[in-house]
This record gives structure tokens, C-alpha cells and sequence, in this order.
């Protein structure tokens, strides 16, 4: 997720706005009228005057000439959702995104006489075959991009170079994500980043879709005004899920297969509540070293408090089954068949839906309360694709250079086409959604509990606070593992020298 370092996002939120005419799946009352566009404040210009060419963003590095060898990426590029294939593309196709990174390809290799190459992994999981190669000393690839859980358990085994001493990489540089980065680091080591460079994190990042026909039908607050004038909390999202409940056939039963629902969401719907409160299962002291903070009073009062709230609510229904498609949850097919109010997912089914009749909103989740300074959106390290550099690189200052240059590229190119596909009538449904999309791009959360499977902890609170119960207790019981494995990661990765 790119954060704060989108610099110039709400400027391109306001031209897309300004420019493109959004398309609704539902009801055509909610499109914009196709109308000439307003030049009374802009007067034309005159036909031999051009307006000057935008600056390209470039990252600051010497002039440097590869020689016109080859440097070869690792990717976890596969056929599945969360494949790396936003590393390079060497030919153009019409589609935004891949003539962007065509346009990133073509601008790296010849500024800077290189050729840009992968070695597919073939599989979601890459880590067991780059151990493999590692540890035999393969210097067959010059970096990596594979997911956060794969990356983590590179970095404990030593297998990665630490990020902040690589020569040619500026971390701090808005074009890298800082507040991403910052929670992906341990012990003040960074093995593996995001930033611009790739569009998979924004993907990744959790949303709340909403059927807005329900909401008119119903007669319900608009969910949009709600986040506007800082309602949209726990407690309104449960009440409007409640209104939606309806027994479709009327047999006196709910069930997922012929009725409506307030939500539909997969089992870990309870610890994405949990995180879009503002806490976290583990933090890190002043040292950059992670402790259990899901064992808090603070913590144990947020989880008890969402739990009694949405535990035993028949207008919820949990689901991790895929039995309509293998690329994603039921819960999004009975989503697009209008038998559910929410389904809290992953931003990359807006274009999963892109053909659906139902008219679709976009939302953050919601708030534990009002008084939250902000919104967080959960990412799950599973889907989020990183870079790193592994240890058996002899020029790990190549590496870096080709790293900053990509990434600063992407801020002229990749960027500007995500944001441009997602928010024009291809997948967006309203301005409402541009304007939700923003402030949920900005609010991405990451935890390193998530990242490493600490003690199972993450199921864990999404269990208890989805059955209710000795919530205290419950946590209680895994501390002990929790703290035991942090410690461990915690050893291995300052034990790491390179």
C-alpha cells in the first residue's frame, strides 16, 4: 500500500472525478449524465501552443549503463489471483495496467541499457524451492517478489539481505511505503518491501462492499453520509445488517442458499473488526521489537466488545467455502446475487463483480467507536506481494539500483493506471466509491502475528470474538506460545549478519 506517498492521489481522484462517467450495475438514476464538458473557467488554447509534457518522476540515481545484461526476478507468478505479474511486461495489449508496465519496462531497459527477466515459481508458495536454491548458493536471480509470509520465514533462515544497507535503495523515498514498511521491520532490520512498485498490496487491502438496491429498498442510512460525518461505527454497521435479515421463502429458517442477510464474510470476518479498531495483535517497542499486545486490557475490552455485539447474529453468516468458484469465496456469489447487505473482502473483487446486476458501494470497515482517530483497513501478508534481495546476490548494489528505479518509475506510469482502472466505469460504481477508495488506501494495516503465524493468534481472536464466550481466557491461553515465538523470530533475525 502506498499510504502517504501518494502524493497527488486526491489530485488525480479529482480529475478522474472530473473527467470520466461512472457506470452503476444498478439503478441508471445513480449515473452521470454524458455532457459536454465545462470550459468556461478553462479557455482554449491556441493550436500551435502545447501545453509542456509532466515532469517524469525519477529516483535519484547516477547515470548507469548495465551493459545490456539481463537481471532476473524470482516471482510468485502463477495462476492465481495474487500472482506477481505487475514485474515487467514486454509487450503492449490495450489494457492500462499492462501498457503501464510495458511503458515501466520499456523506460528501465533502455535509460539504462538492461533487460528485465523472471523465473516463474509456478506455485503460490514459494518459500520451500528458494531454500532450495539458496542454500545450494543459486545466484540465478538477482531479487525477489514473493508474498509477506513467504518473505518472513526467508528472513529468519538469513536467506535475505537487510534492505536498509543495500547501496541505491533510499527506504525513505515516498514511493516506497512507509507506514507499510515500517510494520513489516524487525529489529530495526528491513528484509522486504512495497510501495509503488507494485499493485498487489492495494488488491490485497480488506473493503466492505455494500449492496446500495438494499439500501434503497429498506429505506436504510446511507452508508456514505455515515462515514462523512463520522457514524460509520460498529454499531450502525450491526444495524443495518439487522434491517437487511430476511427469510426469503419463508420457511421460517435462514439459510444460505435461498435467503438474505446482513453479511456475508469468510471466518477471519471477527479479527478484521478487531483490526479495524486500531489495534493490533502485536506491536513494537522503541526497539523495533515485537510483544504480544492482544493479552492488553485495552485489547481484551475492544475484542469482548465487538463480540458481544455481533456474536449469535443470525443476520451474519461465516463461510470460508468455495464451492461456486475456486478464485474466491461463496460468500461473493451470493453477494452478487443480492442476498447480502455487506461482504467485507478484498479490494480485488471489484473487478470480480465488474458484470454483476447489483449496484455496488465501497466502504472502509467500519469504526469501534466515533471517537477513532482513524480508519484501518486490514491486509493479510498471504496476498501482499514484497521485494527483497537474496543473500547469495554478490552485487547487491545493482540490486538496488534496479529496485529504486522501478519504484519511482511506477509513481509516472503503474500508479496513475491502477488508480485509473479502478476508479473509472470499468470497476467503480460511484464517486462516492473514488472518494471511499482514497481514504481505504490510505488506512492499510499489516501485523506481524499474521505474518509470521504466531501461536495461531489471529484465528484465534477471530474465533472468540465471533463465538462469544471467555474471550480473557481464551487469549490467556496462547500468550505464553505467543511470546515463546516471538522471541524465537525475534532471535534468529538478530542473529542475521550480511
Amino acid at each position: 500500500m502506498k499510504h502517504t506517498q501518494k502524493q497527488g492521489i486526491l489530485a488525480l481522484l479529482a480529475l478522474l472525478c472530473a473527467a470520466s462517467v461512472f457506470s452503476s450495475c444498478g439503478s441508471p438514476s445513480d449515473k452521470k449524465d454524458d455532457k459536454t464538458p465545462n470550459t468556461e473557467n478553462h479557455p482554449a488554447t491556441d493550436a500551435t501552443t502545447e501545453a509542456p509534457a509532466p515532469e517524469r518522476i525519477k529516483a535519484n540515481l547516477p547515470d548507469k549503463d548495465f551493459g545490456g545484461e539481463t537481471f532476473t526476478f524470482y516471482g510468485r507468478i502463477y495462476e492465481g489471483e495474487w500472482t506477481a505479474n505487475d514485474i515487467f511486461s514486454h509487450t503492449e495489449d490495450g489494457e492500462l495496467i499492462n501498457d503501464a508496465l510495458y511503458n515501466r519496462t520499456t523506460y528501465i531497459e533502455e535509460t539504462y541499457n538492461v533487460k528485465l527477466d523472471a523465473i516463474e515459481s509456478g506455485e503460490v508458495t514459494v518459500t520451500s524451492k528458494l531454500k532450495t536454491l539458496l542454500t545450494a548458493g543459486d545466484t540465478s536471480f538477482q531479487a525477489i517478489c514473493c508474498d509477506v509470509y513467504d518473505a518472513g520465514a526467508l528472513s529468519v533462515e538469513g536467506m535475505l539481505l537487510d534492505l536498509n544497507h543495500v547501496e541505491n535503495l533510499d527506504l525513505s523515498a515516498d514511493w516506497w511505503a512507509q507506514q507499510t514498511n515500517a510494520s513489516l521491520s524487525i529489529a530495526n532490520k528491513q528484509f522486504y518491501v512495497t510501495g509503488d512498485i507494485s499493485i498487489v498490496d492495494n488488491r490485497s487491502t480488506r473493503v466492505l462492499f455494500f449492496n446500495k438496491d438494499i439500501i434503497r429498498s429498506l429505506d436504510l442510512e446511507n452508508p456514505y453520509d455515515l462515514v462523512d460525518n463520522n457514524q460509520w461505527t460498529i454499531e450502525k454497521f450491526i444495524e443495518l445488517s439487522e434491517a437487511a435479515l430476511y427469510d426469503v421463502n419463508g420457511d421460517g429458517t435462514y439459510d444460505r442458499q435461498t435467503d438474505q442477510f446482513g453479511v456475508m464474510a469468510q471466518k477471519q470476518f471477527g479479527s478484521v473488526l478487531y483490526f479495524a479498531s486500531g489495534n493490533l495483535l502485536t506491536g513494537k517497542d522503541q526497539n523495533d521489537i515485537p510483544y504480544a499486545l492482544c493479552s492488553t486490557e485495552k485489547a481484551i475490552s475492544v475484542m469482548t466488545g465487538i463480540s458481544d455485539k455481533i456474536s449469535g447474529l443470525k443476520s451474519i453468516s461465516l463461510s470460508d467455502d468455495n464451492t461456486f468458484k475456486n478464485d474466491y469465496p461463496d460468500n461473493i456469489v451470493y453477494f452478487m446475487d443480492g442476498r447480502a447487505l455487506f461482504a467485507p473482502e478484498v479490494l480485488t473483487h471489484i473487478a470480480t463483480m465488474r458484470n454483476c446486476t447489483v449496484d455496488i458501494g465501497i466502504l472502509p470497515p467500519p469504526k469501534y467507536e466515533a471517537s477513532q482517530d482513524a480508519y484501518y483497513c486490514f491486509a493479510d501478508g498471504w496476498c501482499v506481494n514484497v521485494y527483497s534481495i537474496p543473500s547469495t546476490n554478490v552485487n547487491s548494489a545493482d540490486a538496488g539500483f534496479i529496485l529504486e528505479a522501478m519504484a519511482a518509475d511506477s509513481k509516472n506510469n503503474l500508479t496513475p493506471a491502477y488508480f485509473n482502472v479502478v476508479l473509472t466505469d470499468k470497476y467503480a460504481r460511484d464517486e462516492q466509491s473514488v472518494r471511499m477508495l482514497d481514504l481505504i488506501l490510505n488506512s492499510q494495516v499489516m501485523d506481524n502475528a499474521n505474518i509470521f503465524s504466531w501461536a495461531s493468534i489471529e484465528s484465534t481472536v477471530a474465533n472468540a470474538i465471533y463465538n462469544g464466550g471467555a474471550i480473557a481466557s481464551t487469549i490467556e491461553k496462547k500468550v505464553s506460545t505467543l511470546e515463546k515465538m516471538i522471541d524465537k523470530t525475534v532471535s534468529k533475525i538478530e542473529a542475521v549478519e550480511n
